[in-house]
């Protein structure tokens, strides 16, 4: 699709994306949602510049979305990150900042069913990115005092090892963050945090056998 045919049709859901979420409103904001990702399929997800423009300029929207108590507009936000993150795939990587902090919050949330939708989109984006761009954002919620987030941020990270590409997770910087979040887990009081983490150090010494001595 030409870049300007999928801006037009970006610019008509604007409107809907917008609108202030009343009893109302919300079912006409879960649809602008479901037609931008009607929107990037139909396209390809091309050219991905448009479709990351319209990602940044919604960016408000959709986080607002998936906060809201309304799970169907909340599991709609959701749909959109999964559908663009595959979609995308390595490009993501220019918004991950603006959607995987408030992804990793949700999981911290009291809702068990946005919990697991959370953290299915977060294992969904990793998978489809092959990004370990989410690692800094794990490693600042490791030691959250919701245990639910630290089991997010450790199958988060575990995903990253087993997604990745070996040469992008042995850079310094992100051998750095697999480690700090291996020693905020490896001691954690909930057992299925600590099961995860013993995953992930097996993972670790096969992806950094220089570095487990240290």
């Amino acid at each position: 699709m030409p870049a300007a045919d999928i801006q037009h049709e970006f610019n008509n859901l604007r409107q809907g994306f917008f609108l202030e979420e009343t009893e109302d409103n919300w079912e006409r904001i879960a649809k602008a949602m479901h037609s931008f990702v009607k929107v990037g399929e139909e396209a390809g997800y091309e050219p991905s510049t448009e479709v990351i423009n319209a990602l940044r300029n919604f960016h408000r929207p959709i986080v607002g979305a998936m906060h809201s108590e309304r799970t169907r507009l909340c599991g709609a936000a959701l749909d959109l990150l999964s559908s663009t993150a595959s979609g995308l795939g390595r490009d993501f990587d220019q918004v991950m900042p603006l959607f995987m902090p408030p992804l990793l919050v949700l999981c911290g949330k009291t809702n068990k069913v946005v919990i697991n939708r959370a953290r299915s989109t977060i294992l969904s984006v990793i998978e489809s990115t092959q990004l370990p761009s989410s690692l800094p954002y794990f490693v600042q919620f490791v030691k959250d005092k919701v245990a639910s987030l630290r089991l997010a941020v450790a199958e988060g990270t575990l995903a990253c090892l087993n997604s990745c590409n070996p040469p992008d997770l042995e850079k310094e910087a992100r051998a750095r963050d697999v480690e700090i979040i291996i020693r905020g887990t490896a001691r954690d009081a909930n057992p299925d945090v600590r099961n995860v983490s013993r995953k992930i150090f097996q993972s670790y010494r096969i992806l950094f056998p220089s570095r487990v001595e240290k």
